[in-house]
């Protein structure tokens, strides 16, 4: 297939009540002037796109259904084509996200890229199959596949700072990386000195731990069931660790900080428990930084004393409030040196054909990252 030949591309397909991603063939729609088409070099595969599998494509019900779909929103690639109005051009090495960055909207122009009003938008038709049924993109960028047809919006040019870097630890950045680090950095903004607990120790939560130590954090609590995953946080930064299962984390995060409870405290677990935790390891007048995704229509209870008179700041971190010209050059030089460690999150590198088994790795929280390479 040449580099822009878009009539027979492989991709994972998922279908509605499916457990199980089909390989399938894709003819690619047309791009459009904002569009460009991406090579897939190496994408990471995200426990969200379990969710999504199961049925919660993250979005209000639509009509029409918008299965079947092609997941994947974090890799690195190179631009093959590109639409006339394009912002990138045929050659650009780039990474690929789910935040878009329109930089018109009102969030975009007022620093909140992570709100730009182009997130969240219906699955956008990507292709059809081989029997002509339209193939759509929750997240809109369809990195399960050989090539991707996107808005240029969510492709952002590799800086210099990245080069040299492995495209399994690059195809990270979009999602875990930045979502992590971002959540310590950008929202959490820890201080040198200062105590942080980590509750859920998977892809995100251990980016939180290695960005906290990058901080200077004195005290870092890793929360989390699987033995593994506490010895991890140990070895790549955190101070203490903790199985919930048999000691209250409260408990521990209390005996950690003299009683107060953390300055900050990250949940990482993707569950409504994992949120409650993270509010009541975290002391008064402290920080709580929330980034779980369980469903669109999950809801959470807080205690309303502690909420309202205690002087909790709770905040939101969809991917890590990303900018992704700022953060790449935060995060990449951290990555090039060795001061984080990349390969200590990555998975096993798998190509696109083995999709199920990158899919049991992440549903069984075997694998921190698995990594996909078309």
């Amino acid at each position: 297939m040449s580099a822009v030949d878009r009539s027979e591309v492989r991709a994972a397909v998922a279908h509605r009540g499916a457990r199980e991603f089909t390989l399938e063939t894709v003819a690619l729609r047309d791009p459009g002037p904002r569009d460009v088409v991406v090579s897939i070099d190496a994408t990471a595969f995200c426990y969200s796109d379990w969710i999504a599998l199961r049925g919660d494509s993250g979005l209000p019900e639509l009509d029409p259904d918008p299965y079947p779909v092609v997941l994947g929103h974090s890799a690195v690639g190179t631009v093959v084509e590109a639409g006339r109005d394009a912002r990138h051009r045929a050659g650009d090495r780039v990474l690929i996200t789910a935040t878009p960055e329109c930089g018109e909207c009102f969030w975009c122009r007022a620093g909140r890229i992570d709100q730009c009003e182009q997130l969240f938008v219906p699955p956008p038709v990507i292709g059809r199959l081989a029997d002509g049924r339209e193939v759509r993109a929750p997240g809109a960028a369809a990195t399960y596949a050989e090539l991707t047809v996107l808005r240029d919006i969510q492709v952002f040019p590799l800086l210099p700072e990245g080069e040299g870097l492995a495209d399994a630890h690059l195809a990270m950045f979009g999602c875990g990386i930045v979502s992590g680090m971002g959540a310590v950095v950008n929202v959490g903004e820890v201080i040198p000195g200062s105590s942080v607990v980590v509750v859920g120790c998977g892809q995100e939560g251990l980016w939180m731990v290695q960005a906290a130590r990058m901080l200077g954090a004195a005290t870092i609590v890793a929360v989390d069931p699987i033995a593994s995953r506490r010895a991890l946080a140990l070895r790549i930064g955190a101070t203490h660790a903790v199985d919930p299962g048999e000691v209250a984390p409260r408990d521990a995060v209390l005996d950690a900080t003299h009683g107060r409870g953390a300055d900050t405290g990250f949940d990482a677990g993707g569950t409504l428990e994992s949120v409650g935790q993270a509010f009541a390891c975290t002391r008064l007048g402290g920080t709580v930084v929330v980034t779980s995704y369980v469903r669109r229509d999950s809801e959470v209870a807080l205690p309303l004393f502690d909420l309202a008179l205690r002087g909790r700041d709770v905040r939101s971190s969809q991917s890590g409030r990303l900018d992704m010209r700022r953060d790449q050059q935060r995060f990449l030089p951290w990555l090039a040196s060795g001061a984080v460690d990349a390969d200590a999150m990555l998975g096993t590198v798998r190509p696109l054909e083995r999709i199920d088994d990158a899919l049991t790795a992440s549903r069984t929280r075997t694998e921190l990252t698995p990594v996909l390479v078309p």
